[in-house]
């Protein structure tokens, strides 16, 4: 398992834990990883210290630089940062990557999933895997102006709800599967309250568990999911 990447608060912490989960699944050990939207690559950093004999590749828009960037690969040779787009994966031949994943980045590429998905598609080596943890669902109203309330207080852009039938339609590229993870049904609405208690923040979790184990149909309506779709 991963250590956490900091700064998620504790109503989001099942998320987390089943993506990354989800990341160390397999033994990555002389495999080859892909990072896309990666931004500053902490977790691509993580998980080349996780996985040492891993080739792990973080790629973004803007190159990887600094001195923390330095330190981390100097001290992962497994590790590298380029620059890049995830619409464009040129540089890597057919076949070559057995993992792609992204965090909280499906939702910036949701204008053009199908052309992200052939893309990925081609890279990919058979049964290789694409991964996004800690995306948005839009299906429940209530999540949605919630959302919306709080990206127009923080004048944050570039940012969009996914949904099931977008899901679908990346499988329908060529995945042979797709499995959604569903979070925060009554999580998210309770934020506000359950970060600042952590009794609360347990039993609402709890809670959640129990209901989206045994209401099958509430699984839409969750505010937060992971996505895994196999090769």
């Amino acid at each position: 398992m991963l250590p956490a990447v900091g700064g998620f608060p504790p109503s989001d912490r099942q998320l987390f834990v089943a993506g990354y989960g989800e990341l160390c699944r397999i033994d990555l050990s002389g495999r080859r990883v892909l990072e896309i939207c990666g931004g500053f690559g902490k977790l691509a950093g993580l998980l080349a210290e996780t996985f040492p004999a891993a080739e792990v590749i973080g790629l973004d828009l803007y190159q990887a630089s600094g001195p923390e960037i330095d330190a981390r690969l100097k001290r992962l040779s497994g590790l590298s940062y380029v620059a890049g787009d995830a619409f464009d994966l040129s540089r890597f031949a057919d076949g070559s990557i057995d993992l792609v994943w992204g965090q909280a980045a499906l939702h910036h590429l949701a204008h053009d999933t199908e052309k992200l998905s052939r893309e990925v598609l081609r890279v990919l080596r058979p049964g290789g895997r694409l991964v996004f943890i800690f995306e948005p669902l839009g299906h429940n109203w209530l999540v949605a102006a919630i959302r919306a309330v709080r990206m127009a207080r923080h004048e944050v852009g570039d940012e969009s709800n996914l949904y099931f039938s977008q899901f679908e339609r990346m499988r329908d590229c060529g995945f042979s599967r797709c499995e959604v993870q569903v979070f925060n049904f009554l999580g998210y609405p309770l934020k506000a309250l359950s970060d600042h208690c952590r009794f609360i923040s347990t039993a609402v979790q709890r809670l959640d568990r129990w209901l989206l184990r045994h209401c099958p149909r509430l699984l839409r309506y969750g505010a937060n999911c992971n996505v895994i779709f196999t090769q």
